[in-house]
């Protein structure tokens, strides 16, 4: 009977070893996919920023450059123009002329320095903003934006951001616009990147950070 009983204790004690194991094996567990969880959250929240962040540089897939300062200006004026009107700003506060807003140079040139950092010069004239001429008035001292739309080329859609103490590395896939697709429920679906690009970003006191090289790249 003794050893009969000794056998239970030894079953219990192993049963209640065995469920404490099981318990802490599922409490890593847990613990690893409520972390993972958070990671991926994180990831998409700051991935979500640098997409907004590069979206007026990746729309119109300008040159690539291993250093801004010997980027082509001239698109890099037209990456800023587009990018103050894609921030919707107040219409009221502009000019207009017959030919369109009055896009004043100063407001360029501090949206330029905000993408693309303090070390390039600005050396104003008229460009070409993705088949839409924007006239540069060197009397006004502004552009002269067309009123009128544009579809941008690509979206960015980041996959991966490797920050370093002074830059980021972003690896950068170029989704082509006609190729979204929608789902009977309506829902946009992103196509397969049509190319990727690593785009490095320089890190200021100002703010935050600016574009400082886009290179091609492979995954």
């Amino acid at each position: 009977m003794k050893k009969k009983r000794s056998k239970l204790n030894l079953f219990v004690g192993f049963a209640v070893l065995l469920f404490a194991v099981v318990g802490a094996v599922s409490l890593v567990i847990t613990l690893k996919n409520s972390i993972a969880s958070d990671i991926k959250e994180k990831n998409e929240a700051i991935y979500s920023e640098y997409e907004s962040f590069i979206a007026p540089v990746i729309m119109n897939d300008p040159d690539t450059f291993d250093d801004v300062t010997l980027a082509d200006t001239n698109q890099l004026i037209s990456i800023t123009i587009w990018s103050i009107l894609d921030s919707n700003p107040e219409p009221d506060k502009y000019e207009y002329t017959d030919s369109g807003m009055v896009l004043p140079e100063k407001e360029v040139e501090d949206k330029f320095r905000a993408l693309f950092g303090s070390e390039v010069k600005i050396s104003h004239g008229s460009v070409d903003g993705g088949g839409i001429d924007f006239r540069y008035s060197e009397e006004r001292k502004a552009y002269i934006i067309p009123i009128t739309g544009i579809t941008p080329i690509y979206t960015p859609d980041v996959i991966d951001a490797d920050e370093k103490s002074s830059y980021i590395v972003l690896t950068v896939g170029y989704l082509y616009s006609g190729d979204w697709q929608q789902d009977s429920d309506g829902n946009m679906i992103a196509p397969v990147p049509t190319k990727y690009m690593r785009v490095t970003l320089g890190k200021n006191a100002d703010t935050g950070y600016y574009v400082r090289a886009i290179q091609n790249t492979q995954v």
